[in-house]
């Protein structure tokens, strides 16, 4: 399988993500897709890079993200975000929340390792969902701002999450 893969958000300035205390969801979002990416690999897969690190704008970092994801012939893109905002738990985007495999599949294992299974969500008015011409996926590891969630991400680490989301395939 052909996989574009896509840490959200940018490392600094506009578009950084969310941040809560200590954790900045720019730098999980890498984390973990730098060792999903070595774990796919390793599976066989080829994975192709879409990580956007500047960008002048949030709309910038969108555009940039699929235009890289756009130049690759890939059977699948996946953008790797965290929530915040008051729930728990993990969820999935697609295209009007159509229940992908992988995706239905991402959402399982990563409630097996404690996280709140928030299940596939519709995802069609994000841009990276609609613009990129694979299907997509945007996974929302879990909430930033809930104490329990944080407190299983440092437990696990992005090698434990990582490897889940690689289970699915």
């Amino acid at each position: 399988m052909k996989i574009s893969i896509n840490a959200g958000h940018t490392k600094s300035g506009a578009g950084y993500g969310a941040v809560s205390g200590k954790y900045k969801e720019s730098e999980i979002t890498r984390l973990v897709a730098k060792e999903l990416m070595k774990l796919l690999i390793a599976k066989g897969h080829k994975v192709y890079d879409c990580t956007v690190d500047s960008a002048s704008s949030q709309n910038a970092y969108l555009a940039q993200s699929v235009k890289l994801a756009n130049s690759v012939d890939t059977d699948l893109f996946i953008s790797i975000h965290c929530n915040i905002g008051g729930g728990s738990g993990t969820e999935v985007y697609t295209h009007k929340g159509k229940k992908l495999d992988k995706a239905v599949h991402v959402c399982y294992e990563l409630s097996r390792l404690g996280f709140r299974n928030r299940g596939i969500k519709d995802g069609s008015k994000l841009y990276v969902i609609r613009k990129t011409t694979a299907p997509a996926m945007l996974i929302e590891l879990f909430f930033l701002d809930d104490k329990t969630d944080r407190a299983l991400y440092d437990k696990l680490g992005c090698k434990g999450i990582a490897k889940a989301i690689a289970e699915a395939f």
